[in-house]
């Protein structure tokens, strides 16, 4: 079975159980899952350092960072980081999604809240 089948076959069960939102969901999982694996192997995710995937839209992951100095970085490496969820993503039951880009913004943390 290849990836595309068995995307498919999860994502007419999750419409089956749970509803129209459920692979959508799924999808977006898997984005942030491979977000947070590459920034972690790119050593762009440490100390105070943070950074998440809060949606995608037409193709462009909506990403939220902890420090300006990271939004420049994540920013300055956007085709890079891009491709590499991607990658990250190939093959994956479940992840529809496929990056074309990268939009950042900086969002510091409250007390006590994550990003």
């Amino acid at each position: 079975m290849t990836g595309d089948e068995a995307g498919s076959v999860v994502r007419r069960a999750l419409l089956e159980s749970m509803g129209p939102e459920a692979a959508e969901q799924i999808a977006l999982a898997q984005v942030r899952l491979a977000w947070d694996e590459v920034v972690a192997t790119a050593g762009l995710a440490t100390g105070e350092l943070q950074s998440h995937v809060v949606r995608v839209a037409a193709g462009t992951a909506h990403v939220e960072a902890s420090e300006s100095i990271l939004a420049q970085e994540l920013s300055l490496r956007g085709e890079a980081l891009v491709w590499a969820v991607n990658e990250r993503m190939r093959d994956r039951p479940g992840a529809t999604i496929v990056l074309s880009g990268l939009a950042v913004s900086v969002h510091r943390r409250g007390a006590g809240g994550r990003i």
